[in-house]
């Protein structure tokens, strides 16, 4: 009951864009935001590059705790507020007026107090010195050839963490991290994680000021060898000398309840904070994102249907394996060099199993591989990296009825406290998956415009799937064809003549009649992903824009 609610409000706002004239109309197309995120529970201006155009122009948020208010005297700058319960973690903003919107940007919600990078700070006599952390640094490599340096203090044993979230927020760098000591030399050197955005974790080993430094090669690359920089290389850095958490044990939760998890990481040892948290798991997405009183920044949580077990030492050999019932998802890790964990599952012959071996989402050290054995020690399948980046996965049949052992290692036989995963143990079943394009939409009153939803069958689904619509404003309507064997559709979004100015997002499902099955269509959104994923990398709502027709000039002879 909501909606209409809703597009009223934006209607209203509407009439304020609607003054403008047509000459100097048209979408926003804004490329970064500056701040990407900020505290929740805090206030602060954001400033859209580049500035929407005419303006104000108005801003949503795909959580209802973040507001984004236009400052009519300060062009391409947002009021914004971020209520104290908004969930922390990556969500969307869009911007938008009466002839259409922006792409959607990353807006993070976080734990630790904000401030802005100050220049100069491109040598590491001049870096900024940050007098309290956790912190989270909001930066920008604005030049060619920019470096920002920024100083802490640490005390021997202290743990000097720092998380850059740049690549991962559309900014089209591959950034480098490193850290010095006072007298100049570097300590330490952050690798890539998942992505091409570097995560450091040091440990003092002497009381003293540390320099972190940062810049990175434009992305993608080209033939350019000097530092990037741009108005729109905007990043996030948390910085970090006391309790920061890394991952979650267990890596995952099962929906529908609410579940505690242990906060995994560093400094945990010297400082009080929360080591546990409790996952809320009535998310729609497939990942939660929690955090702690005193830590630095939150952490996500797979939130899936499979329950879950906990690996326990031994289990190196299949006299010393678990035996699970399945489907169920395991969460252990190869905690030394040479080590292997084994898990005994039953199956009858022909069951169908699809395993799936998760690491490397985690910034896991380890490199999975998975087998599958018989009683007798046999191996039956192996995999390395079939799955998603460098993790593994396996279809298999099993031959006959009995026990089998899985068998998880890393490919390089080490291991350690970083060497964690989730082994998830799943039965095949048909399933489809959906998607559309363009992720926005102009239509004008009297017109239509098309969207295209394709639809895929995977492991032997052969229902008659529907494509519903949800969420149009008021005098719009979908023409929808039927489908039976799937693939592309086109659906015809028609406005009356009297429709009147909206913008909304619109849901497009998939449903088969009859059954439980649904599924929300998607569509990609940022940048080439060549680099890695991103922390949003698809959205499942359409935004549409409903244009009026132009009011007639008064001058015009009837």
């Amino acid at each position: 009951m909501r909606r209409p609610r809703f597009v009223a409000a934006l209607a209203a706002v509407y009439c304020f864009f609607s003054a403008w004239p047509d000459g100097l109309a048209k979408p926003p197309a804004v490329t970064s935001i500056f701040p990407a995120g900020g505290k929740s529970g805090s206030t602060f201006e954001l400033t859209a590059a580049d500035a929407p155009d005419p303006w104000p122009s108005a801003a949503w948020a795909s959580h209802a705790g973040i507001k984004l208010e236009p400052l009519k005297d300060k062009k391409g700058v947002y009021k914004t507020t971020i209520a104290a319960d908004t969930p922390v973690g990556p969500h969307l903003v869009r911007f938008y007026n009466v002839d259409g919107s922006s792409q959607p940007r990353t807006f993070f919600v976080g734990l630790a107090g904000e401030t802005a990078e100050v220049e100069p700070n491109d040598k590491l006599d001049a870096a900024q010195f940050l007098g309290n952390t956790p912190v989270v640094v909001n930066g920008r490599l604005d030049k060619t050839g920019d470096v920002d340096g920024f100083a802490v203090r640490a005390n021997k044993g202290d743990w000097i963490v720092a998380q850059c979230h740049a690549y991962s927020i559309d900014s089209p760098i591959d950034a480098f991290l490193h850290l010095h000591d006072e007298n100049g030399s570097k300590v330490a050197f952050a690798p890539d994680t998942h992505n091409l955005d570097p995560f450091l974790a040091w440990q003092a080993q002497k009381t003293g000021t540390y320099t972190l430094t940062f810049a990175g090669l434009i992305f993608p690359f080209n033939s350019t060898a000097r530092f990037h920089g741009s108005a729109h290389t905007v990043y996030r850095m948390t910085i970090s000398t006391g309790p920061f958490a890394r991952n979650t044990n267990p890596l995952g939760v099962m929906r529908g309840a609410k579940t505690p998890v242990h906060l995994v990481g560093w400094g945990f040892g010297k400082q009080r904070a929360a080591q546990a948290t409790v996952v809320n798991t009535s998310t729609s997405g497939q990942t939660a994102w929690v955090g702690g009183r005193g830590l630095a920044a939150p952490v996500p949580v797979i939130v899936g249907r499979l329950p879950g077990h906990l690996e326990t030492e031994p289990n190196d050999s299949t006299e010393l394996a678990l035996t699970l019932a399945w489907p169920s998802a395991i969460h252990g890790r190869i905690s030394e060099d040479d080590d292997e964990d084994r898990f005994g599952i039953e199956a009858v012959k022909g069951d169908k199993l699809r395993l799936r071996l998760r690491a490397s989402e985690f910034n896991s050290a380890l490199d999975p591989v998975l087998r599958i054995e018989d009683a007798n020690g046999k191996q039956l399948a192996r995999d390395d990296d079939s799955g998603e980046r460098q993790d593994a996965m396996l279809n298999w049949t099993a031959p006959g009825d009995g026990m089998y052992y899985l068998a998880v290692s890393d490919l390089i036989r080490s291991g350690g406290n970083a060497h964690f995963y989730r082994l998830e143990i799943d039965r095949i079943t048909p399933s489809l998956n959906a998607t559309f394009t363009p992720d926005r939409l102009v239509v004008e009153a009297g017109k239509s415009a098309e969207a295209t939803v394709t639809i895929g069958f995977a492991d032997g689904y052969n229902g008659s799937p529907a494509v519903v619509v949800r969420g149009l404003p008021e005098g719009v309507k979908a023409l929808i064809p039927a489908t039976e064997k799937g693939g592309a559709l086109k659906i015809k979004i028609v406005a009356a003549e009297s429709a009147k100015s909206a913008n909304a997002p619109v849901t497009l499902l998939v449903v088969e009649p009859g059954t439980a099955t649904i599924r929300k269509a998607t569509t990609p959104i940022g940048m080439d992903k060549a680099g890695g994923e991103r922390l949003i990398n698809s959205i499942d709502q359409l935004w549409l824009t409903i244009k009026p027709k132009p009011e007639p000039d008064k001058g015009e002879k009837k």
